[in-house]
């Protein structure tokens, strides 16, 4: 558990027995001391959900339109331990200077072999020291197709060990393949320097 987990559990806990505290003496109606030990209850298991982005879990949002590839990792399903697999992106969302613009964040995206090889083709670039981009297009020269969510693709937990560890988010990344595409990273574009 971390020193912020811990922090926050402790103020909760203060908060709970000042509240149950100022209850007892309190003249308050019935009613208003009910709801607000209601509500403290309430943000206990919000609070307990949340949770899980202070402790460094990947996302499961969408990755940004242009990015950097930062690192990469493939974990091929496993039909014995019932893991559906992933893929799991560490990406810096890039400026149209091509200037990392954010912290590097952790995504996770469901398995699929076409995902797969192209991580894998990306990934031996980044090893050989060539910076990589990735990007969010449209699939084929025609007008953007409509997505469908996968129905098979488990999201919201990742599946270590026969545990299950919530996710921070639960929005799946619907499209993983067809649309991202990996190429050398531009140069930075530096500004016009003007006369002197």
């Amino acid at each position: 558990m971390t020193t912020a987990v811990a922090a926050l559990t402790a103020g909760y806990i203060a908060l709970a027995v000042l509240l149950l505290s100022l209850n007892l003496t309190s003249l308050w109606r019935w009613w208003i001391k009910a709801g607000a030990i209601i509500a403290t209850t309430i943000f206990f298991g919000v609070t307990f959900q949340a949770l899980g982005g202070l402790t460094g879990w990947p996302t499961t949002q969408r990755l940004p339109d242009r990015f950097a590839l930062v690192w990469s990792t493939v974990v091929e399903p496993d039909k014995k331990t019932n893991n559906p697999g992933g893929v799991y992106v560490w990406a810096q969302e890039l400026d149209a200077n091509n200037v990392p613009s954010t912290k590097p964040r952790s995504y996770q995206l469901p398995y699929s072999d076409a995902l797969a090889r192209k991580i894998a083709r990306a990934q031996e670039k980044r090893e050989h020291g060539i910076e990589v981009m990735g990007k969010l297009g449209e699939e084929g020269n025609g007008p953007q197709r409509q997505v469908e969510p996968k129905n098979d693709v488990k999201m919201g937990a990742i599946t270590t060990n026969n545990e299950d560890t919530p996710a921070t988010d639960t929005v799946p990344f619907m499209d993983d393949s067809a649309r991202l595409n990996f190429e050398d990273l531009p140069p930075v574009v530096l500004p016009d320097k003007g006369l002197l």
